[in-house]
């Protein structure tokens, strides 16, 4: 269900993604799939952090879009 609440609401969007405890994750929502988000980097190059959509405690627009 979070998979696809995500592919409806923040593809292609800027983020911050909180998993519990001290980080935040920043980036692009880029791909969605296999229970995987993966997060374009928004500051430098073609870099990506891949997140487990289940250990995913809140996700919010980062910028207005």
């Amino acid at each position: 269900m979070k998979q696809e609440f995500i592919e409806k609401y923040y593809m292609d969007k800027e983020v911050t993604i909180d998993i519990g405890g001290k980080g935040l994750y920043k980036g692009i929502a880029a791909e969605c799939g296999d229970g995987i988000l993966s997060l374009k980097w928004t500051k430098g190059g073609d870099e990506y952090t891949h997140i487990d959509i289940a250990e995913i405690k809140a996700i919010w627009k980062t910028k207005n879009d």
